[in-house]
């Protein structure tokens, strides 16, 4: 990835070795599996009008543990060395969210 330094009238570039984080490009795709495991959930619920029986509880229970080792992960990689974070970051507050937000949802329907 190219950085831009000013010097004078002058840019350079600084090129860098880093890539992105492993860890935390699984934690996003594992995010965005648990978003559309959400996604499905509600799609589902809203076409039998609340009654969607096993279907949206096996969905639900797929996002929580997709989100859960997506939060996994995406911590994990913060430990890896000479890697951009964005794609950790972006695993591991999705996940959290999808996490918080299902967790909510099943302790709402108790």
């Amino acid at each position: 990835m190219k950085n831009k330094i000013n010097s004078g009238n002058r840019k350079k570039y600084k090129f860098s070795d880093k890539s992105q984080s492993v860890g935390g490009i699984f934690s996003t795709l594992l995010a965005i599996g648990a978003i559309l495991a959400c996604a499905a959930a509600i799609w589902i619920s809203f076409q039998h009008r609340g009654e969607g029986g096993l279907e949206v509880g096996v969905l639900g229970i797929l996002a929580i543990f997709l989100s859960g080792y997506g939060l996994y992960f995406g911590i994990r990689s913060f430990q890896e060395e000479e890697i951009f974070f964005l794609f950790s970051w972006i695993g591991s507050i999705g996940n959290s969210a999808v996490l918080i937000s299902m967790m909510m949802l099943f302790l709402l329907g108790l």
